[in-house]
């Protein structure tokens, strides 16, 4: 990294400090990302074993029962999936946004650097 460069990211970083954005937990991100991924998993399997269950019954209400907690295991594996999307995505689309500001940046310092030289 060259001198503008460092100079370069260390203004960006003030300037950050200075808008006092809510930033978030990172931290309970990574929890709640990682809970909706064991939510997925708990769900899938829940449902298989109801399922599976259900074929040994011979009474039907105890069918019925089974075929309830196997939607209520895919409902929970949707959910989870909702869940792990939004804070897989709200990472990923938070560098993104950082990444498009720094290089924005960049590039009006290349303008800036062309009009004094020229």
């Amino acid at each position: 990294m060259t001198a503008t460069t460092n100079e370069r990211v260390e203004r960006f970083k003030t300037e950050a400090a200075e808008l006092n954005l809510k930033a978030g937990n990172a931290n309970l991100d990574s929890r709640l990302q990682a809970l909706g991924a064991l939510a997925m998993v708990a769900g899938i399997v829940i449902a298989f074993l109801a399922y599976a269950s259900s074929g040994n019954l011979s009474d039907q209400r105890d069918v019925q029962t089974q075929t309830t907690l196997a939607v209520a295991g895919l409902a929970l594996a949707v959910g989870g999936g909702f869940v792990f999307l939004r804070y897989s995505l709200g990472k990923f689309l938070r560098l993104w946004l950082l990444r498009q500001m720094y290089e924005g940046q960049a590039h009006v310092d290349q303008i800036v650097e062309s009009v004094k030289q020229g």
